[in-house]
């Protein structure tokens, strides 16, 4: 198993995309099967970091223009803006193969140890997306549900009932219409079957529920032309977004939340100091193992102020318009 240095690449390109600059081999199949487990994964871009970190101007206030009179001087207001830094941060995995299990499985044996390896590493890299805090862990970047905190502005309610409310789409279209430049919906999946149930009642959704498929022949649901997202698919592993959210009105902990995105370049998009890395390392002195390494210096940014926003308050059952 050789080792594939990739090239770096110099601007945005989803996930999907980006695994295909990569040179054939062990890091490139490791994050074609991140790719495979995880939606979200697939469609959120990458960009190169400088030193761990992603430096921009966040726009915090619009310039001022209008006309000027006779013999006045033009308007030299520039707006405000907020300096704003974005780490990375480390991932060090390993995949121990035990010798003796190689000599009766060949390599067989290794290779299905690593395809596991990769697909717990796409659903965990999904859940930071989504659920990373720095708060309680200074080893994580900060995912969407930290970063959705102003109400009203990119975090909504979508019940103020105890217990939470069924999904309407009249505020999931306010969600929508707060973010700039959607790309995506985010999704529980555990609500995929009611959007199936409304795709099919034409007073609730009026054909703007639309279906596609991905390069994998997954089936993309979309709405408002919208590709939705959902993570990855039912496993012994906690979904991406699972129903177990206290909502605004308080009540039994039976909720969930839908995020609006825009995954695109100066909005929102992981970063990478080094592209992740796959390397045979081969046998560990003393031990009956054959050693393999995988390496990812990574973060999350959120470049512009309204790349995301999130309704939360949502449970199970049939979606009202």
């Amino acid at each position: 198993m050789a080792v594939t240095i990739t090239q770096q690449i110099t601007n945005a390109l989803p996930m999907a995309e980006y695994a295909k600059t990569m040179e054939m081999g062990e890091s490139r199949t490791f994050v074609m099967n991140m790719i495979q487990t995880s939606d979200l994964f697939a469609a959120i871009p990458v960009k190169p970091a400088v030193n761990g970190k992603a430096a921009f101007m966040d726009i915090a206030q619009l310039p001022t223009v209008g006309f000027r009179g006779i013999n006045q001087a033009g308007n030299t207001n520039t707006g405000r803006f907020n300096l704003r830094e974005e780490d990375t941060y480390f991932i060090d995995e390993y995949v121990f193969a035990d010798r003796a299990l190689n000599d009766r499985l060949g390599g067989e044996h290794r290779i299905k140890q690593e395809k596991l390896k990769s697909i717990a590493l796409g659903q965990m890299a999904s859940q930071m997306i989504v659920n990373g805090d720095r708060t309680s862990s200074p080893t994580q970047p900060n995912g969407l549900k930290v970063r959705c905190a102003t109400l009203n502005t990119n975090y909504f309610n979508n019940s103020a009932a105890s217990g939470g409310g069924v999904l309407s789409l009249a505020n999931l279209d306010i969600l929508s219409w707060a973010v700039n430049q959607q790309t995506h919906w985010l999704f529980p999946r555990d609500l995929m079957p009611y959007m199936d149930a409304a795709a099919r009642n034409n007073t609730i959704v009026n054909q703007a529920v639309d279906y596609t498929q991905d390069d994998f022949g997954r089936r993309i649901m979309k709405y408002k032309g919208y590709p939705i997202l959902f993570g990855y698919e039912p496993d012994d592993t906690t979904d991406l977004l699972p129903f177990t959210e206290v909502g605004s009105g308080g009540g039994a902990a039976q909720c969930a939340s839908i995020y609006a995105l825009s995954l695109k370049e100066d909005h929102l998009y992981l970063i990478e100091q080094t592209p992740l890395l796959v390397e045979d390392e081969g046998k560990v002195v003393g031990q009956p193992f054959l050693s393999t390494h995988i390496k990812w210096d990574w973060g999350i940014a959120r470049e512009h102020p309204r790349a995301v926003a999130r309704l939360d308050s949502i449970k199970v059952g049939a979606i009202v318009a």
